[in-house]
């Protein structure tokens, strides 16, 4: 699942659910949910057989910044932003430390966390390239109803 798609779900979460130590562990559930939905992330639409791709690397950097300008959108003058920060930053956290070098490599080999990678990655339903046109559009409606929950009710609160 693409990393804005695990953010804004986070901060939906982070607002929805009290307390915040119950948000900030649905959030972190909430990624193997995502990861577990048939999708394609940017290792799928732009990685190589060798490595990560220049490609893949500044897919990964445009979505995580995309995903950022979202959470911080959508959760604008909200007196439970923090909450919804940290709830999306949990909800991503999964795939920093897993998939992305030079610490990913390591977390996936040493010993006390390569079980945690073999699960996360065990889970995750990801499609080939040539599945695209299932793959995207199902992070399109998961993003759109994380970021309808976390801006339900925000315009009244911006106006009024």
């Amino acid at each position: 699942m693409l990393a804005s798609v695990h953010m804004v779900t986070g901060a939906a979460i982070g607002k929805s659910v009290r307390p915040f130590w119950l948000a900030l562990l649905a959030a972190f559930a909430s990624h193997f949910a995502l990861d577990f939905i048939p999708h394609i992330d940017t290792h799928g639409l732009f990685g190589g057989p060798d490595g990560v791709t220049r490609a893949e690397a500044l897919g990964a950097l445009a979505d995580v910044l995309l995903g950022l300008a979202l959470v911080l959108w959508a959760t604008a003058r909200q007196r439970w932003r923090r909450a919804a920060m940290w709830a999306a930053f949990v909800a991503v956290v999964t795939d920093l430390v897993d998939n992305v070098p030079p610490w990913g490599p390591h977390f996936q080999t040493w010993a006390g966390t390569a079980w945690f990678s073999h699960l996360h990655h065990g889970l995750q339903h990801n499609l080939a390239r040539s599945q695209w046109m299932l793959g995207v559009p199902i992070q399109v409606v998961v993003l759109a109803a994380a970021l309808w929950v976390t801006r339900r009710g925000a315009a009244r609160r911006e106006n009024g």
